[in-house]
C-alpha cells in the first residue's frame, strides 16, 4: 500500500488542533468558550474546524495560558512536563 502524506495544509490544520487539545488541558468546553468569550456552541465548532478560529479567540486563549501566539500557532506546543 503506498504511503499517504498529508498536504502543508492538511499538516498544519493538524497541528491546530493538537495544540487546542492541548491548551484544553482537561478543561470542559464551556470553560474553554468562557476563555475565548464564545458561547459553547460555537467554540464546539471551533473545536472541530480550528481553521475558523478568530485571531481574537486566538489571542484570549493564549493570553490566558501564557503562551505566545506564535508557538500556538507555528509549531507544536510544549507543555510543563513533557
Amino acid at each position: 500500500m503506498p504511503k499517504v502524506y498529508l498536504s502543508e495544509t492538511a499538516q498544519d490544520l493538524a497541528r491546530l488542533s493538537e495544540n487546542l487539545r492541548l491548551l484544553e488541558c482537561g478543561r470542559s468546553c464551556r470553560e474553554m468558550s468562557q476563555i475565548a468569550g464564545i458561547s459553547p456552541a460555537a467554540y464546539s465548532r471551533r473545536r472541530q474546524n480550528p481553521e475558523t478560529l478568530t485571531y481574537r479567540e486566538i489571542y484570549r486563549l493564549c493570553r490566558q495560558a501564557k503562551i505566545d501566539m506564535s508557538e500556538f500557532m507555528g509549531g507544536r506546543l510544549k507543555l510543563k512536563g513533557e
